[in-house]
């Protein structure tokens, strides 16, 4: 029986085993550079994430038939919060945005059966401008839907 095919074999698994790469070495910072630029979230995208949850707050209202208060009058930052990319900001945006507010104003001044269907205008008001704009976030808006 040959045995160089088994000490070849061998050899090729112990010198393999021993080729590790040696540990990345961490570099611990104490302090932040001053060339570290952190990403800042726009004033849209902050007023978005508000205006998401606290329509998430109003559907359980809405839907549990409590008392929903009044219009959040911050929604009216719509028309001049600061956007991630300007150049959404076209001819268009006034259009949607007004659309928006005129709609989540409905919803406080319905009565309580049609609030319903009064919050699901405002998700579809939501869904089109993000249509025609950002439509990263339409999946979490079309969970906002009443059935």
């Amino acid at each position: 029986m040959n045995k160089l095919p088994i000490i070849f074999l061998l050899t090729f698994l112990l010198v393999s085993c021993q080729n590790k790469k040696p540990a990345k070495e961490i570099k611990v910072v104490n302090e932040v550079p001053a060339s570290f630029d952190m990403y800042k979230t726009s004033e849209m995208a902050e007023l978005m994430r508000t205006m998401l949850a606290k329509n998430k707050v109003l559907k359980e209202q809405i839907v549990n038939g409590e008392d929903i208060g009044h219009f959040n009058e911050a929604y009216l930052k719509i028309h001049t919060a600061k956007l991630t990319d300007s150049s959404d900001l076209d001819e268009t945006y006034p259009a949607f945005a007004n659309h928006f507010i005129k709609a989540q104003k409905e919803i406080f001044a319905a009565s309580e059966k049609e609030r319903a269907e009064k919050f699901n205008d405002v998700v579809d008001a939501c869904i089109a401008c993000h249509k025609d704009r950002c439509t990263g976030p339409i999946p979490r808006i079309e969970k906002l839907r009443i059935q």
